[in-house]
């Protein structure tokens, strides 16, 4: 699951500000209106003492005193005989301020919605409540107020990035994912997700069950914003996806050696028995010599049967140097798809026995000739170009392989993905 962020009372200090102007007495407003602030609303009007205490629990909080300003608005509550609802609003909406600063969730929640359920708050003043409720219900692991709390905050006018953010989150983290689908598939619509969505969207849709798009934004997360958590989800789903044949499980296979998720026995004799078979040895060795060498290889009761093949494709590849040497020194011969399977293998051995330019000259001439399947050669041509330390020249060969929903396509981006990766955003 995606990391939920918590929201910070930084808000909270900005919301804060609505009521640092002088609070007004009575005497004051009825003689004339103040003049707001920059970000104020109209002053509240209070009984003079009470706009006393309360002025200076504001001075303390502009001077860094955040405790000792809400002890003071405590006080002034605590003592304050039949408040009127202004007096109600201003003291309750300050001390919800006061407390998110504190870290006093909870105190704050409830002095935040006491202030607006008076109902005498400005607009902008209850706005900017809404918004600190559905933060702090957030925080608090209240979803649905949280959420509830969102919707208000929108409906009255909040385009706040945050405020989305805990909708879609406090949505998500209810199960809703359908819901959480239509929030950021309508403001992706909009405009570009930031990363964390994409994940929260990614996660949505595989909670759902679909595949389609799950896979598709997985594979954006991994090759645009270097999400590198995705590889073991999207080399497990690679063999399900529509048109996979058996045959491509060489490459796929390849790929998780290339990536070093071969983690098991299995994978490692896999993977030697699908390359000795295409007629590579060689490859077949390495990978062998690569399982012993990680020690996945050579323990327990199938040890010594291990042991045995290995020397048995170690002898193979031995005994195919001559032949490979002889075949370096011919003319490729690409005139008819049996020859040209037979230079694209012989060059393909080549690279794998450690001949890189003579290898990749010679599958470079089968490209052109007619191969049974153009993509996987190319695929198979751009895994030969990495082995040989060309990142850059594979990664134009995977860019170049299969149709755009295939399953070899997929191959060739989670190759030049694995080849050429990007950093984590």
């Amino acid at each position: 699951m995606t990391p939920m962020p918590a929201f910070t009372r930084l808000a909270a200090a900005a919301a804060l500000v609505l009521l640092s102007a002088p609070v007004a007495t009575h005497a004051q407003t009825q003689a004339a209106a103040p003049a707001a602030s920059a970000a104020s609303a109209p002053a509240y009007a209070v009984r003079p003492a009470l706009a006393a205490s309360l002025n200076q629990a504001v001075d303390q909080f502009r001077g860094g005193k955040v405790a000792e300003a809400k002890a003071l608005v405590d006080r002034t509550l605590a003592t304050t005989t039949t408040p009127q609802p202004a007096e109600t609003t201003v003291i309750q909406r300050l001390r919800g301020l006061l407390a998110l600063q504190l870290g006093q969730t909870d105190e704050a929640v409830k002095a935040l919605e006491a202030a607006l359920a008076v109902n005498e708050q400005s607009p902008q003043d209850q706005l900017s409540s809404e918004e600190a409720l559905a933060r702090a219900h957030f925080n608090l692991k209240a979803y649905p107020a949280a959420a509830e709390w969102a919707r208000k905050a929108q409906s009255h006018g909040s385009k706040a990035a945050n405020i989305q953010a805990v909708l879609v989150r406090a949505t998500y983290l209810q199960n809703d994912y359908a819901g959480t689908i239509k929030l950021l598939e309508a403001q992706q619509q909009a405009g570009t997700l930031p990363m964390d969505d994409l994940r929260i969207l990614a996660s949505s849709y595989g909670q759902l069950k679909q595949d389609d798009k799950y896979i598709t934004l997985i594979e954006q997360l991994l090759t645009e914003h270097g999400r590198t958590e995705y590889w073991p989800d999207l080399l497990s789903r690679a063999p399900g996806r529509p048109g996979w044949q058996e045959r491509f499980d060489i490459d796929l296979y390849r790929l998780r050696m290339q990536l070093d998720m071969m983690d098991e026995a299995d994978d490692y004799l896999l993977l030697a028995d699908l390359t000795a078979r295409a007629g590579l040895p060689a490859e077949a060795q390495q990978v062998l010599d690569a399982g012993f060498a990680k020690g996945v290889l050579g323990k327990g009761p199938k040890a010594a049967d291990q042991q045995k093949l290995r020397a048995t494709v170690t002898k193979q590849a031995a005994d195919d140097r001559p032949s490979l040497v002889a075949a370096a020194g011919r003319a490729p011969a690409v005139g008819d798809a049996r020859a040209a399977a037979g230079t694209f293998n012989t060059g393909a051995a080549l690279v794998s026995a450690g001949q890189h330019e003579t290898g990749l000259a010679l599958m470079k001439a089968a490209l052109a000739g007619p191969v049974a399947d153009p993509d996987q050669a190319r695929l198979q041509y751009g895994q030969a170009l990495a082995r040989a330390g060309k990142a850059a020249e594979a990664a134009e060969q995977f860019k170049q392989v299969g149709s755009q929903q295939g399953p070899l396509a997929l191959l060739g981006r989670l190759w030049g993905a694995a080849v050429t990766p990007k950093k984590a955003s």
